[in-house]
């Protein structure tokens, strides 16, 4: 097609293994509107040589990476975006035939949102699905089971502030497809999150659009021991999560919507799950100390962040969990919509 609507951006570094899967899944759309532009990191598994099939292809072009970075190679697709969507579409993962058609109809019947979710489901290295959409959204974000039924619009604000409660109420960037004036407000990830800055771009993009969604399977998430965001470190990674959450929470604090919630923020209130897990992975951490100097770092490190939490887990385990319970995050999530007017239940649509 001479003037596609829709870029599969696909960033790769070493994925030959799933990439055929990938391409395949692509090439299998029920319609043409579609371009793709991939992005390889220098792999060295054959990756590149396997794509030089579709160098004369039209609808497909290939670069190379930047060396600086996962990431930086995910800005490189968004650099070359020029339609007016635009899905990013990793590598060892897969769609469904009728992703692109699915997608653009929604979209293009509610032009002042620029983001749709969708279901996906979970597979093996095989390719075999091993969690369907609704044991995981019952899993990950229970209080979306009801709704996730129907087609319907979500507040972008709302999704926000669900990921106080949930944190990753997305799972995937691979179930989530944009309108291409969405860049001006999030420009591209940020290159200092380590193997998260997807999380960041999802979350902050509740800022700045509403979602819709789509009760349709139209993609897969592949779950295997050796992937990125399962081999990262622990403490590192809540650390992260904790510095995202903070920072876009700021963010929003400045924006005019945030002084229409039904009561002011608290910041330390609504960040209380991340310092949690970040807490408890520091705790974790100082277990698994094996010297001397790495335990007294480690409790440096935890009461110089959490004075109390020593104390305060000493005192839960005595009381038997009663004393400083963690809430369900469903109980977090509803707490929120209370506490702040947040639109919910979403506003059921039509498509």
């Amino acid at each position: 097609m001479s003037n596609p609507r829709f870029t599969f951006c696909i960033p790769n570094l070493n994925k030959i293994r799933y990439l055929p899967a990938c391409i395949e899944s692509i090439l299998a759309q029920d319609c043409e509107d579609w371009q793709c532009v991939f992005v390889d990191g220098y792999s060295t598994d054959g990756s590149w040589e396997y794509m030089q099939q579709f160098a004369s292809d039209p609808r497909f072009l290939l670069l190379r990476g930047l060396k600086q970075g996962m990431y930086a190679d995910w800005n490189e697709c968004l650099r070359h975006v020029d339609t007016e969507y635009f899905y990013f579409l990793t590598s060892d993962d897969t769609c469904f035939p009728s992703l692109v058609s699915t997608t653009v109809r929604a979209l293009d019947a509610y032009p002042t949102v620029d983001a749709c979710h969708f279901q996906f489901c979970l597979i093996n290295e095989l390719g075999e699905m091993v969690q369907s959409s609704e044991s995981i959204t019952r899993q990950e974000c229970d209080l979306y089971c009801e709704v996730n039924h129907y087609p319907h619009l979500r507040s972008g604000i709302c999704e926000f502030m669900m990921h106080f409660a949930y944190r990753a109420i997305y799972t995937t960037i691979t179930s989530l497809v944009f309108r291409r004036n969405l860049l001006n407000s999030l420009k591209g990830f940020k290159t200092t999150c380590g193997v998260i800055a997807d999380y960041d771009w999802t979350m902050r993009s509740g800022l700045f659009t509403d979602v819709l969604y789509i009760p349709k399977l139209l993609a897969t998430w592949r779950v295997y021991a050796e992937q990125a965001t399962r081999s990262s470190d622990r403490l590192e990674n809540q650390a992260t999560l904790l510095a995202i959450a903070q920072e876009n929470l700021n963010c929003f604090l400045s924006m005019e919507v945030a002084q229409k919630l039904k009561q002011p923020i608290r910041p330390d209130r609504l960040l209380a799950d991340f310092q949690n897990h970040h807490a408890a992975a520091i705790y974790h951490q100082l277990l698994s100390s094996r010297t001397g100097s790495e335990l007294q770092e480690n409790v440096t490190l935890l009461i110089s962040n959490y004075p109390l939490y020593l104390v305060k887990k000493a005192l839960n385990r005595l009381s038997f969990n009663r004393l400083y319970p963690y809430p369900k995050r469903i109980e977090l999530a509803q707490s929120n919509i209370d506490r702040y007017g947040l639109q919910w239940p979403p506003l059921k649509v039509s498509l």
